[in-house]
């Protein structure tokens, strides 16, 4: 399974449409979402955009946080958390935060996921630690030039980084 996982739209809608519709053509089947719309509306934007399920933790900037949980309940296949989530996809165990320090620590302290994905920096990194893939996708905003975002596999707990510079 392809997985979509992106990070910091901060309402850039334009440059989340183009991330979505890319990761459609390759295929992806369900969206992680890392945190930080700003608003309500950037949700409703990539609700229309992407058909797939999507689980999405909310950034430091997504508030009022019950505008969001209120939001979601009209999408079925949407779950959206608060600070952290751990699922399941593919027989791959995942967790994914926001703020780095939660994924970090997770990954550190008891190695039970093959991935874990978190934002806030606006910059794509990865690590390994063991069989671990600890990642953040970069920014869909382009706070820093380069928006990009990342695209998971589960067959073989690979990661692979999109840019989406003009």
């Amino acid at each position: 399974m392809l997985v979509a996982v992106l990070s910091d739209v901060h309402d850039e809608e334009e440059t989340l449409k183009r991330a979505l519709n890319l990761a459609e053509e390759v295929g992806c089947t369900h969206l992680l979402y890392l945190g930080d719309f700003v608003g309500t509306d950037t949700l409703r934007c990539m609700r229309a955009t992407w058909r797939h399920p999507m689980d999405i933790v909310a950034g430091n900037n997504d508030y009022p946080r019950y505008a969001f949980h209120n939001l979601v309940r009209e999408y079925p296949v949407t779950r959206f958390s608060d600070e952290s989530a751990e699922l399941e996809l593919d027989g791959r165990r995942l967790y994914m935060a926001h703020v780095p320090g939660y994924s970090l620590r997770k990954a550190a302290t008891d190695g039970l996921y093959d991935a874990i994905f978190y934002g806030h920096t606006h910059r794509a990194d990865v690590q390994h630690i063991g069989h671990t893939i600890i990642a953040n996708p970069g920014d869909i905003q382009g706070r820093f030039g380069n928006p990009s975002f990342a695209i998971y596999n589960t067959a073989d707990n690979s990661l692979r980084f999109f840019s989406l510079s003009d």
